[in-house]
C-alpha cells in the first residue's frame, strides 16, 4: 500500500508538472515618447524631430515606437526575445538631410539586424517601471509554437533580418520595420483579429514629389517636406504607406484592459507587471494555419536541413 501511495504521488507530480508546461507568443509594444501626428507630412516630420529630443528612456527611446516579440516554452526552458531594428552603421538621418531621400526614407531598404534576447531584457526593465510598454500574450498549442519557432529560424538563416524597412513584407523576405516583423508572427500563427487590422494601422498617401532617393532618383530637401501641408489626393501621383502603429497598439491594449476590468466578461485574462498592462488570450485550441509560413518568391525558396 505504501508503494502504491508513493507511485500515485509521483504520477500526480508528473501530471501537475506537465500541466504547467506552456507555449507562448507575446507581442510587446513601446509607444513613441509622444504620439506621432500623421495628419500631414509637416506634422509627421515635426513629430519625428521632437520625439528625438525626449529625456525619457534616453538610451532606448525609440522615437517612432517599437514592437518586438517573445517566444517562450517552459517545458524546453526556452525564452527568446527579438525584434527588427536598423543596424548602427545605417545613418538614415544622413540620407534625409544630405542625400535628399525626403519621405522616400519610409520605403527605403536599410541595413538591419534582429535584436538579441539579452539586449531586450536589459532594455525593458525600466519600461515596466514607467508603464511605457504594453503587451499581448497568446497561449499556443505545441504545434503552433513549433511553427513560429521554425519561422524565426528560417528568417534568421536566410538573412531576412539584415534588411530593415524596405517594402515591409517580412513573410516575402522584402524588409520589415519593427511592427511588420512582430505582426508577422501573429499572422503566421493564424491569430490576427479583424479588429486589430482595423484599429492598429495607419495609412497615408505620400505625394511622389516628396519621395526622393533610389525609388525616384530625385532629391527632396527636408524643407520641402516641412512646407507640405497635406497628403496626396487619390487622383494625384502618390505611394501609399501602411503600417501597424506602435502607439495605436499601445492605446488599444490599455483601453481594452480598462474595459475588461469594468465588465469582467472573462473573455480575456488581464495581466499587469509593475506599471505595465497586458492581455492574455488562450489560443491553445487553435490549429496552425495550412497556408505556407512564407509568401511570394520566399515561399519557393528551399532550405537545407
Amino acid at each position: 500500500m505504501k508503494k502504491l501511495k508513493t507511485a500515485l504521488l509521483v504520477l500526480t507530480g508528473l501530471m501537475l508538472a506537465g500541466s504547467a508546461i506552456a507555449q507562448e507568443l507575446t507581442l510587446f509594444t513601446m509607444p513613441a515618447p509622444r504620439k506621432i501626428d500623421w495628419s500631414s507630412p509637416r506634422s509627421l516630420l515635426t513629430s519625428a524631430v521632437t520625439n528625438n529630443l525626449t529625456f525619457k528612456h534616453r538610451s532606448h527611446k525609440h522615437a517612432i515606437g517599437h514592437v518586438f516579440i517573445q517566444l517562450s516554452h517552459t517545458g524546453r526552458k526556452e525564452m527568446i526575445l527579438t525584434g527588427s531594428v536598423p543596424s548602427p552603421e545605417d545613418d538614415s538621418s544622413n540620407k534625409v538631410l544630405k542625400q535628399g531621400y525626403g519621405l522616400g526614407i519610409l520605403f527605403s531598404d536599410m541595413a538591419g539586424r534582429l535584436e538579441k534576447t539579452e539586449d531586450l531584457q536589459a532594455e525593458i526593465v525600466d519600461r515596466f517601471e514607467s508603464g511605457r510598454i504594453a503587451y499581448i500574450r497568446f497561449k499556443l498549442s505545441e504545434a503552433n509554437y513549433d511553427r513560429l519557432r521554425k519561422f524565426l529560424d528560417i528568417y534568421r538563416k536566410r538573412g531576412y533580418g539584415n534588411n530593415y524597412n524596405g517594402l515591409n513584407l517580412p513573410r516575402e523576405g522584402l524588409g520589415a520595420g519593427c511592427s511588420a516583423f512582430g505582426m508577422a508572427f501573429v499572422e503566421v500563427a493564424g491569430l490576427l483579429h479583424p479588429v486589430w487590422k482595423e484599429k492598429w494601422p495607419i495609412s497615408v498617401r505620400i505625394p511622389k514629389t516628396l519621395i526622393g532617393g533610389p525609388l525616384t532618383g530625385n532629391k527632396v530637401s527636408p524643407w520641402k517636406v516641412v512646407k507640405a501641408g497635406r497628403w496626396a489626393k487619390e487622383s494625384e501621383p502618390h505611394r501609399v504607406l501602411s503600417l501597424y502603429e506602435p502607439y495605436n497598439i499601445y492605446e488599444w491594449i490599455l483601453a481594452e484592459w480598462q474595459k475588461e476590468n469594468q465588465q469582467k466578461s472573462g473573455r480575456v485574462k488581464l495581466l499587469k507587471r509593475k506599471n505595465a498592462y497586458g492581455l492574455e488570450y488562450d489560443c491553445t485550441k487553435i490549429a496552425p494555419p495550412e497556408e505556407p509560413m512564407f509568401q511570394g518568391a520566399a515561399a519557393e525558396v528551399e532550405d537545407d536541413d
